[in-house]
């Protein structure tokens, strides 16, 4: 698939890793070009994310019931009809995506997690306050978890928590994407999340865990 082919105002993902860092961001294609797409704005706070040399970012959209990737992109801001936006340039065409390709691990832990409560501040910034509950990570893969919960959260909510590796604690942050109730578990409610910042080292986490888990299986 080309660039050129995708449609205005279909959801788009941006992933970008960045010093040690995942992020994951999703906006709105406004407009396209031979090699070329601008989406909506991205900001946090009020302010444009800004995309550097250094960043590895690449695109996934969706078109029907495929999903195509893009890696290795270009990213910057311009203006369309004075309203701003993120390019991003690419003169490869896109390949076909699996999201599924991100293995899972089984984790079955406990794990103290945060939820996200975004306020307006007196000067109109955004205020983030957190509030603590208990929840199981039933699953984990780099790009999302499985966890259970008596907490009642709802599609979009943002979490955060900590996993304890073998190379110190790993934090991730993410949004809850599904749910559904549980009725033969000490929790109430299964909620799959969708990770928007992660630290690279979590890979190498998974890796590590499975292949600990294998040997485990095969007796020794």
């Amino acid at each position: 698939m080309q660039i050129k082919e995708m449609q205005l105002g279909k959801t788009i993902e941006i992933h970008v890793d960045r010093e040690g860092y995942h992020y994951r961001f999703v906006s709105k294609v406004e407009a396209v070009s031979s090699n070329s797409v601008a989406v909506s704005r991205i900001a946090a706070k009020n302010r444009s994310f800004r995309f550097e040399e250094e960043d590895n970012i690449t695109l996934i959209y969706r078109s029907g019931e495929r999903m195509w990737k893009w890696e290795y992109v270009k990213g910057g801001l311009a203006r369309i009809d004075g309203i701003a936006v993120h390019t991003f340039s690419s003169q490869a065409e896109g390949t076909i995506y699996n999201r599924r390709e991100s293995f899972r691990v089984p984790i079955g832990e406990r794990c103290p997690m945060r939820r996200i409560v975004k306020e307006e501040g007196e000067n109109g910034e955004i205020i983030e306050n957190e509030i603590g509950f208990e929840a199981i990570v039933s699953d984990l893969s780099v790009t999302g978890a499985g966890l259970y919960t008596n907490e009642l959260l709802e599609l979009k909510t943002e979490i955060i928590f900590d996993i304890p590796t073998y190379d110190g604690m790993l934090t991730c942050r993410g949004t809850i994407v599904r749910s559904g109730e549980v009725y033969d578990k000490p929790f109430r409610h299964f909620y799959g999340c969708m990770f928007t910042v992660v630290k690279r080292g979590l890979e190498r986490y998974l890796v590590e865990r499975q292949r600990k888990m294998l040997q485990k299986q095969r007796g020794g």
